[in-house]
């Protein structure tokens, strides 16, 4: 690992099987990620030029403005000579203090919801009913590698409106992704139901957390209102000769898509 001054960190990427055992158990490796984490830049590359060459434009606090669409075109540059190109952004965010403190708002519109909704737990067995059900894609990931553990889904008339869930993506964290349907979106359901996963999470030992897009500004609005905080921005490339094009799915950073 090599640093530059006290903003940035960089360290040419592992293998896979050389990577520590409490990441996150992801089967992507991309060529190059950089994560931005309070003031703190870490980049990882294959290529040494490529790491060279970003880090000399990270230098100092340029990581802070690395979501930039002139950095990150600047960023594309240095990566079309050695067939690599931006493949994805994300902002991801962890519960904030005042999370853990208790929420009489919260409890409030629980109750309120409570009045028009039924919330209860799935129970595994339950999940299975949902595998190709693209409106419960953020909640359900149905990765043998992740697999979905704690499942709250909301009811009304029978029928699941809403489902927010926890995969269980490391032996230290679980991400958290939600699901609410059109007619019913905007009356609050995603932040109380993202609220209750990630207390979920937190009384299991675990850290939940919860990714969107950086321009997806009703996304980090859910998870700001569920009592968490912005913690870290992730960016990912990949090799040009490993993308499917005909597959939608392989532009996005790999975890719940958004």
């Amino acid at each position: 690992m090599r640093q530059f001054g006290g903003n940035l960190l960089t360290a040419p990427r592992q293998e896979l099987v050389d990577m520590g055992q409490s990441r996150r158990r992801y089967t992507d490796h991309w060529e190059l990620r950089l994560a931005h984490y309070s003031g703190i830049t870490l980049l990882s590359a294959k290529h040494q030029k490529v790491l060279e060459s970003i880090a000399d434009l990270l230098n100092g606090d340029n990581g802070s403005w690395i979501g930039d669409y002139s950095k990150l075109q600047r960023v594309n540059d240095y990566l079309t000579p050695a067939a690599l190109q931006n493949t994805g952004t994300a902002l991801f965010f962890v519960p904030s203090a005042t999370f853990f403190a208790s929420s009489e708002m919260h409890v409030r519109a629980r109750e309120q919801l409570s009045q028009s909704f039924n919330f209860r737990w799935l129970e595994p067995h339950e999940f299975e009913q949902f595998r190709d059900d693209r409106r419960f894609s953020n909640a359900l990931g149905f990765s043998a590698l992740r697999p979905d553990i704690h499942v709250l889904a909301a009811e009304k008339d029978g029928e699941i409106q809403a489902m927010a869930g926890a995969s269980d993506d490391s032996e230290l964290m679980c991400q958290i992704g939600i699901d609410v349907l059109e007619p019913l979106r905007g009356h609050g359901l995603a932040p109380v139901m993202v609220r209750e996963v990630a207390q979920r999470v937190c009384e299991t030992g675990k850290v939940p957390f919860y990714g969107t897009s950086p321009s997806h500004i009703v996304s980090q609005k859910v998870a700001i209102n569920a009592g968490m905080e912005p913690a870290w921005y992730e960016f990912a490339s990949t090799s040009l000769l490993d993308i499917d094009v005909d597959t939608p799915e392989q532009g996005l950073i790999e975890g719940r898509p958004e």
